[in-house]
């Protein structure tokens, strides 16, 4: 059995380790894939004359530099015609990637992970939110099946009567890596960790911990990159926060940020399945976030959610000042993640989808 890999629009291996998550694609995905298929095809839109370690039978099929990613799209099923005929079925990462599929008229699954038009609005790209919504349904029809992470999915995708597709699969996390140190704990270090753009929200953390008791003594760690960089720095010197922004960490070093954490903080406006948010509950964490769509957190339970700067900055001084609490949080968390979350099994479902489908 050979299988096909689509990456989302413009993702490549080197911009996965420019953002630290290069390991995780590598051990959790493509290892699997490696032994349970004959051969697997990776269909980059980057990557021109790269090297990485990936399994023997994993053969990396780079974009042309001199052809825009967009354009790439619609070229690559006719540059690679001849590989394609070999590939029993493909893998699409995200529904945004399913272009190619609709030109190849060969079996494919297809993560439905968020809400892509949402996301392009809260960005203020409303003509990209649009074509966005036009070019997603199209790529559902085709599919043979639609992997979703949340019930939140299931249901709009319910609406559009795709029901007797999908299978709820997810995104993981591994356990035995995100694992719960609470002794290492620095008392009040707020770790947040995700990209400088508006759905991200960090303006709403920066806010939180203006409100808070304990301002003088929090130290605020931010891992990400974007283009708000400046923006919330400017923001934090305003409010005098102890901000330190981290451009990336790589993903075998991020289990020891969360270790000695005293709060992990997730402010998004709107989220698909946030897999640092699993990260974070697998290392027993205990969790401060907004009321997003896509959260996992059991108010009260799990973690803490608040819908306010004013609600979660009260929240906030509770978890740094109730050490047992935050401990019994990060417990019932991480059973969560145990339970539901692991990523070695989700794996395991997802290749036996993919067989069962090529074979129907």
């Amino acid at each position: 059995m050979i299988l096909g890999l689509f990456l989302s629009p413009g993702d490549s291996l080197t911009k996965q380790q420019k953002s630290g998550q290069l390991d995780r694609f590598i051990n959790y995905y493509l290892k699997p894939y490696s032994k349970n298929f004959s051969k697997v095809y990776l269909f980059s839109y980057g990557d021109n004359n790269q090297q990485f370690k990936l399994p023997s039978n994993i053969i990396l099929i780079p974009k042309p530099s001199f052809i825009p990613y967009q354009l790439h799209q619609l070229f690559l099923p006719f540059i690679h015609k001849n590989i394609i005929k070999t590939i029993n079925i493909f893998r699409i990462f995200q529904a945004i990637g399913g272009l190619p599929a609709l030109l190849i008229k060969k079996p494919f699954i297809v993560t439905y992970g968020y809400h892509y038009d949402k996301f392009a609005k809260v960005e203020g790209k409303p003509i990209k939110a649009k074509l966005l919504s036009w070019l997603i349904r199209p790529v559902l029809n085709s599919a043979g099946k639609i992997i979703i992470t949340s019930k939140e999915n299931q249901q709009y995708l319910q609406k559009l009567n795709h029901e007797k597709k999908i299978i709820l699969i997810p995104n993981g996390v591994d356990p035995q890596i995100f694992k719960s140190t609470q002794s290492k704990q620095l008392s009040y270090l707020i770790l947040a960790i995700g990209r400088l753009t508006h759905q991200k929200n960090h303006q709403l953390l920066l806010k939180t911990i203006s409100l808070s008791k304990f301002k003088n003594k929090i130290k605020l760690i931010i891992i990400g990159r974007g283009f708000l960089k400046r923006f919330l720095q400017s923001q934090a010197n305003e409010l005098d926060i102890k901000l330190e922004i981290i451009d990336k960490i790589d993903h075998k070093k991020l289990p020891q940020w969360y270790q000695k954490t005293a709060v992990f903080a997730l402010t998004s406006k709107i989220e698909g399945q946030p897999k640092v948010l699993l990260e974070a509950m697998s290392s027993g964490c205990a969790c401060l976030t907004a009321n997003f769509t896509g959260n996992l957190i059991k108010d009260g339970q799990t973690g803490m959610i608040a819908d306010s700067a004013e609600k979660l900055s009260k929240k906030l001084d509770v978890l740094l000042i109730n050490q047992k609490l935050r401990l019994n949080l990060g417990r019932a968390a991480r059973e969560e993640i145990l339970k539901f979350f692991d990523i070695k099994k989700l794996i395991k479902k997802e290749i036996k989808l993919l067989n069962q489908t090529a074979k129907q």
